[in-house]
């Protein structure tokens, strides 16, 4: 690191993180207030919005005026007001127009769109630095090296208006100020990458020879991923740095070459510190000799993605801590983790208006229900619905989080998992209706009868996948089934963009068909509605992360396609 930049970093560190985390502690004190006024803010500013305008904005004059005015929202309710504005139309949720859309799966086969203001994407770059900040005080020698960040392309397509749609963790990755760049191990035209093995061979080929001091990722199973890729690549990654050039069988367009070779000059000196922890480790190199002073890895740990957590011990250092990156999605940024233990964060009061309904209540709830950040209880679980600075309102997020206390007098939250019927293992975020539909698909004249039970998202051989249990009436085919087993694997990636992206990257496995005994469908129904006492209360699950709720049936064989 030359001598300019770690006077920036020495100065970050000593004044600059400091300030950033008081700031937010500030705001913790008066956390109703803040809502508050960050709510009458938004209000008023989009007050002549067509959204505005259609629910009263104008009238609004306190938080039960804006529940009695405005419905809790979907995407669905929101699409026409954001289909306008792809088209080109101002003034439809915000009076800023959207400078950007974040893409993620929806519960169709379309992605959902959702907008990014300059206003919101500062408000969560102002989180960012929080985060960022306090991560440099509980660890200050990170400042002394790299960040190893993964990221998703920024842009993958543009509205007819001209504005990128893509990868929020790209976009901001893309934006950093230069100076910070300098932080970071790869340059952003990495991530462009289209072949993920290529993709993940660049980013070790150019980080080897770099001291990283933080991993920054969102999913834990790309930590994972990351760690089995070095093993993998480990020949190549050291011949490759010893003679300073890129394997040939990654191909690699020109340009990109040519950026990258600042990064990728000849290092005999690393290369001969590599060969000896490839020794050191049994012939294949391990990150946690790559990058003896890690300092931290930051990544999810919460929810459903947590199952990765154990198995960085493979590759990385029992003593290195994992930081939660905190609770946020394409839709907003909703908390801030201070601490390496657990996932919890405090609530992000100055980015998003929250309200929230008790995760025991199995009902829909009516509007003026809905709590606000003063009503919750420690220990309790709630449905969360937020107001966003890019014009989402009221919106039904379907997650569920866990209040585990109070920092100062704002809620310190932890996401549990996502609502009903969906489930998420690297971020797909399958839903049950995606699941039925693509069996339904894969089933269309088929001429015998099954019953479809349940898709059970599950680890396999360190990979998720989901595997179907389904009783057939009559014998099936191995190949008959198998077919079925790619129909609906396919059908699944033209239903959801991220579950196909994950496929594509082989973070998540092919589809599994479990074979049920015939019989044992009624046999468990039989047997819950006798627990309950009422079979017309019987309520058949579709898609669960439950690995457990398999070892109800009786399994004749299981078939897999070739992964």
């Amino acid at each position: 690191m030359n001598q300019s930049l770690a006077f920036f970093a020495k100065w970050m560190m000593s004044v600059e993180a400091p300030l950033n985390f008081k700031r937010i502690q500030k705001l913790c004190v008066f956390p109703t207030e803040v809502q508050q006024n960050l709510l009458f803010h938004m209000i008023q500013k989009n007050r002549e919005t067509r959204f505005g305008k259609d629910f009263g904005f104008k009238y609004i004059q306190s938080v039960r005026d804006y529940q009695n005015n405005v419905p809790v929202t979907s995407y669905n309710d929101l699409k026409p007001y954001i289909d306008r504005a792809f088209q080109g139309e101002p003034g439809q949720l915000t009076v800023e127009p959207p400078e950007f859309y974040a893409m993620t799966s929806g519960t169709t086969g379309s992605p959902k769109f959702i907008p990014v203001t300059h206003e919101s994407d500062r408000m969560k770059a102002e989180l960012m630095r929080v985060w960022t900040s306090k991560l440099a005080m509980d660890h200050p020698d990170v400042s002394s090296g790299v960040v190893l960040a993964i990221v998703s392309p920024a842009v993958e397509c543009y509205t007819p208006a001209g504005v990128p749609c893509g990868s929020e963790s790209g976009h901001a990755y893309q934006k950093m100020p230069g100076i910070i760049k300098n932080f970071y191990s790869c340059p952003y035209e990495l991530f462009e990458v289209e072949d993920y093995e290529t993709k993940y061979y660049l980013m070790l080929r150019v980080a080897v020879t770099q001291n990283v001091k933080v991993i920054y990722t969102c999913n834990p199973s790309t930590v994972f991923l990351l760690g089995k890729y070095l093993s993998e690549f480990s020949e190549e990654v050291i011949r490759d740095v010893r003679d300073g050039t890129i394997c040939a069988r990654h191909k690699i367009p020109y340009h990109l070459a040519l950026g990258l070779k600042p990064y990728i000059q000849a290092d005999p000196e690393r290369a001969k510190f590599l060969e000896a922890s490839l020794k050191h480790s049994g012939g294949r190199l391990l990150a946690k000799h790559v990058w003896p002073a890690l300092e931290v890895i930051s990544c999810w740990k919460g929810g459903s993605v947590s199952l990765y957590l154990p198995k960085f011990s493979r590759f990385f250092s029992d003593t290195v801590p994992v930081r939660d990156i905190g609770y946020f999605s394409s839709e907003f940024r909703g908390s801030i983790p201070i601490s390496d233990d657990g996932s919890s964060g405090i609530l992000a009061t100055p980015a998003n208006f929250y309200e929230f309904f008790p995760a025991e209540e199995h009902r829909k709830p009516e509007p003026g229900e809905l709590l606000t950040l003063d009503e919750l209880e420690a220990g309790k679980r709630y449905f969360i619905y937020v107001t966003t600075l890019a014009g989402l309102y009221r919106y039904d997020m379907n997650d569920i989080i866990e209040v585990t206390g109070f920092y100062e007098n704002t809620p310190l939250i932890r996401f549990i998992q996502k609502g009903k019927g969906m489930v998420s293992l690297t971020g797909e975020k399958l839903c049950e209706s995606q699941v039925t539909e693509a069996v339904g698909h894969a089933f269309s004249g088929f001429q015998e009868g099954y019953e479809f039970i349940a898709a059970v998202g599950e680890l396999k051989d360190d990979f998720p996948r989901y595997a179907f249990l389904i009783e057939f009436e009559k014998p099936v085919e191995t190949g008959c089934v198998r077919e079925l087993a790619e129909k609906i694997d396919r059908r699944l990636g033209e239903l959801n963009i991220e579950y196909a992206a994950k496929r594509k990257s082989k973070r998540i496995r092919p589809v599994a068909i479990r074979i049920v005994a015939y019989g044992e469908y009624n046999r468990f129904r039989q047997q819950a509605a006798k627990i309950r006492n009422n079979d017309g209360q019987f309520k058949t699950i579709r898609l669960t992360s439950d690995e457990s709720f398999a070892q109800n049936f009786k399994i004749q064989t299981e078939i897999s396609q070739a992964a």
